[in-house]
């Protein structure tokens, strides 16, 4: 699809004035006249991911071929994919028929790819799944079922166990097949090692025991070049970014980003450093599985990447920081590796959005006060479903365990607010290049409120946003910044 295609364009006018449903239709007809094409398939998932309520019914067919689609990320789209699947759910929450809901999920294709590529990230529909998990078992009717049972053990595997049950249920597991859709074995981590610093090895045994995130691809894009996304951010910055860039992903977990990078940018030399031995091996698994090869996956504490002998044109480094005992001293680290005109992408927890968080942990203390188990975190959940948490029953974190420990209970969190961040760009010599909003709707609103800032980059409507609007930023604050060219 060309750039400048007329149908694109009236998608993305449609999209931006606000009309989610017709630009949804649009992208549609433009995917029945090119359903391969790369850019195509990327623009109507964006759309299905940010309007889900308006994915047709008649639609049911397509939507189970993008779920199984290798170049698609099966978690953006599922949410639009249980708006069709389960059409009669409220009824059967309520309490329906047992027998027809199993009958109907044994037969129906796009219920099987649900549950089998992407963690369910809805709690109508988790709750639904649960109570015929709970029906197949205790009522032994799980052999007549095979194909919805060996759709609910894929589905464990992807959430790592996380839906809740009852003792009754744990006391028939057995050697029924069905105990692998409560309960998934846990990988045993490799040796311990101490870093000489008790929050790293508290956080990195974690990793150990939690690999974190859960995913299984990432949506494929047309290729373009970091120096072409960095123009973009900073139009009248230094022509420095070489057309194969060195990339390094700081802190790149389970892999994910790892994945996008190597996507998006695949002249591109991509090194990802992580403290945990057993998110690399995830990470690993995963990029061979989707064929992403290429990228030098090393176990390493960000601290410590002076050692790696080399110096970066970009850094990504998300979700990190705000980890470590010392913050602004492991963002010093990534500075002193990386090139003059270089450019870092960082996210980091906002304070004001963690207060939350902050708050509900109260309900938790007595579970921190121990080793936490799976069934802990389950118990988190638990306790969280029934306190109502509607901002955090929205976030996919809560839908994993791993997830679950990395929102609620991690093992050490130190957030920023904006006038912390930019202390730390001025004091570490670098140059802000721009905030970035969390979806295109708020990103337009911010260019009208603020004309006369069209990169983004006033630091005191930032302060101010924060305070105004702070789940703006209940995921992360997202920041570019740039290392001055010197001599």
């Amino acid at each position: 699809m060309p750039p400048g295609s007329p149908l694109r364009a009236s998608i993305i006018a449609h999209w931006d004035a606000g009309r989610l449903e017709t630009a949804l239709a649009e992208a549609w007809t433009l995917y029945d006249g090119a359903p391969r094409d790369l850019a195509v398939k990327a623009l109507l998932a964006d759309l299905l991911a940010a309007a889900p309520q308006h994915a047709p019914a008649d639609r049911a067919g397509d939507l189970l071929s993008l779920i199984r689609d290798p170049d698609v990320n099966p978690a953006r789209i599922a949410r639009a994919g249980w708006r069709i699947a389960l059409q009669d759910a409220a009824t059967v929450e309520a309490g329906g028929d047992m027998t027809a809901l199993a009958a109907e999920s044994e037969s129906n294709l796009l219920v099987h790819a649900l549950l089998e590529e992407a963690p369910v990230t809805v709690l109508k529909v988790e709750r639904i799944f649960t109570a015929l998990r709970r029906w197949l078992l205790l009522e032994a009717k799980w052999q007549s079922y095979p194909k919805i049972v060996e759709a609910l053990l894929a589905q464990a595997r992807l959430n790592g166990g996380a839906w809740l049950f009852e003792a009754d249920e744990r006391s028939c597991f057995g050697a029924t097949p069905m105990a692998g859709a409560y309960v998934v074995p846990r990988a045993t981590s490799g040796p311990k090692t101490s870093s000489g610093d008790a929050v790293t090895d508290a956080v990195g045994g974690q990793y150990e025991a939690w690999p974190y995130p859960q995913w299984t691809r990432v949506t494929r894009r047309p290729p373009k070049s970091l120096r072409e996304t960095i123009a973009l951010l900073d139009p009248d910055g230094p022509d420095v970014i070489p057309a194969a860039p060195e990339i390094l992903i700081a802190g790149c977990g389970t892999g994910r980003e790892v994945a996008y990078h190597r996507v998006r940018y695949p002249d591109a030399r991509v090194t990802a450093v992580d403290i945990s031995g057993a998110s690399l091996g995830y990470a690993a698994g995963r990029l061979a599985q989707t064929g992403l090869y290429g990228a030098e996956l090393l176990q390493l504490d960000l601290h410590g990447v002076a050692a790696l002998g080399c110096r970066f044109d970009f850094i990504s480094c998300i979700g990190v920081l705000h980890h470590l005992p010392d913050p602004e001293n492991g963002w010093g680290a990534l500075t002193g590796v990386l090139k003059p005109g270089g450019v870092m992408q960082i996210m980091v927890y906002s304070a004001a959005a963690r207060l939350r968080v902050r708050a509900l942990r109260a309900r938790f203390a007595d579970l921190q006060q121990q080793p936490l188990t799976d069934d802990s975190l389950r118990e988190a959940r638990r306790r969280t479903i029934a306190g109502g948490a509607k901002g955090i029953l929205g976030s996919p974190d809560f839908f994993s365990l791993a997830g679950v420990h990395d929102l609620l209970l991690h093992r050490h969190e130190d957030p920023f607010d904006v006038r912390r961040i930019c202390a730390a760009i001025d004091a570490l010599g670098l140059e802000l290049l721009t905030f970035r909003l969390p979806n295109r709707h708020r990103r337009l609103r911010y260019r009208i409120d603020h004309p006369d800032d069209p990169l983004l980059r006033d630091r005191a409507a930032w302060e101010m946003l924060e305070k105004t609007e702070p789940l703006l930023f209940a995921g992360m604050l997202e920041f570019w910044c740039r290392k001055p060219v010197t001599g």
